[in-house]
């Protein structure tokens, strides 16, 4: 009856531990989605006033923005007088990759489009 008792104790033992890894992992997961995530932002934000310096100009344009936490590569083209198409890849230091095109407005630079892929 002990060893039965023990049995059962140490199951319940092994499940919660095995319970506590998977929490560990899901909260690991989530903070590298918000460290991508930032990073995109900044990115974006980078992209529009390179696309608003240079626009009138030139009609093409790519690069690379280095972060504290990781880098972003872009690429931008002019569609129209109007509008200006962009593609960005985020790298964050823990090996997250975060791709996204958007098209934005110009000379306001609103975003009209926003499209992710994988």
């Amino acid at each position: 009856m002990t060893v039965m008792f023990s049995c059962v104790f140490l199951f319940c033992l092994l499940h919660v531990l095995r319970l506590y890894e998977m929490e560990l992992e899901f909260a690991k997961a989530e903070q590298q989605s918000y460290e991508a995530d930032s990073l995109m932002q900044m990115a974006v934000v980078d992209i529009k006033a390179s696309i608003a310096s240079h626009v009138p100009t030139q009609q093409t344009n790519n690069g690379m923005f280095v972060y504290p936490n990781g880098r972003a590569e872009y690429s931008w083209q002019q569609l129209s007088n109007d509008q200006v198409k962009a593609k960005v890849s985020v790298f964050s230091n823990e090996g997250v990759r975060y791709t996204a095109e958007f098209t934005v407005s110009f000379p306001n630079l609103e975003l009209l489009e926003w499209k992710e892929s994988l």
